[in-house]
């Protein structure tokens, strides 16, 4: 009687355990529910991973939240894709959210010369049509502001905790600190100097 009440039991652990880890994956790329490529991958505390993903078969990109167990099983959370790279655009972006998290991926143009991504505002009711001065080195001072990062192999991710205007504002500057793209709320991708991609 005690044997077959343990082999309940385990049978039951068994089951609630597979139930529980359905999804997961030891690969990455594998949790993305399409035939994608990881371009930039970073950490979430408490979360998991999130990461920037290139489909193989139709060569648009996305970003996706991995929730993580164990430190190395991971399963899809959420994320967006289908997104293009557009011609004469200096770059791309793309961004989801939940509750905890607001995620902006950000791919460059390769003829594009950025270097670092900015996000933030400090300049409200800026339209697209004023002309307005920024620098790095402007950004730089005002941490409390702006999210900053230098780009890698042409990516950035960032890891925010909300959506808003601000949050969805981006500035792209070159090697020098100098501002050379933007995107305003609401807008599209611009380069503000055509002499950038020349």
């Amino acid at each position: 009687m005690r044997k077959g009440f343990i082999i309940t039991v385990i049978c039951l652990l068994m089951i609630l355990g597979f139930g529980a880890m359905q999804g997961f994956h030891i690969d990455e790329a594998k949790a993305i529910p399409r035939d994608a490529d990881i371009l930039k991958s970073e950490h979430i505390d408490g979360y998991g991973q999130v990461v920037y993903f290139e489909d193989n078969q139709d060569r648009t990109f996305g970003i996706a939240l991995l929730e993580e167990r164990f430190g190395f099983l991971h399963r899809y959370g959420g994320g967006s894709w289908d997104y293009f790279d557009e011609q004469d655009k200096p770059f791309e972006t793309t961004g989801y959210g939940n509750r905890d998290h607001f995620v902006v991926g950000v791919k460059a143009a390769s003829e594009s010369n950025i270097k670092y991504i900015a996000i933030g505002n400090h300049m409200e009711n800026l339209l697209p049509s004023q002309t307005y001065e920024l620098s790095l080195e402007d950004v730089k001072a005002s941490p409390d502001v702006y999210h900053l990062k230098e780009m890698s192999d042409l990516y950035a991710l960032f890891v925010l905790n909300e959506y808003t205007e601000d949050t969805w504002t981006i500035r792209a500057f070159n090697q020098d600190g100098k501002l050379v793209a933007d995107k305003l709320f609401g807008a599209e991708e611009r380069y503000l100097d055509e002499e950038v991609t020349k």
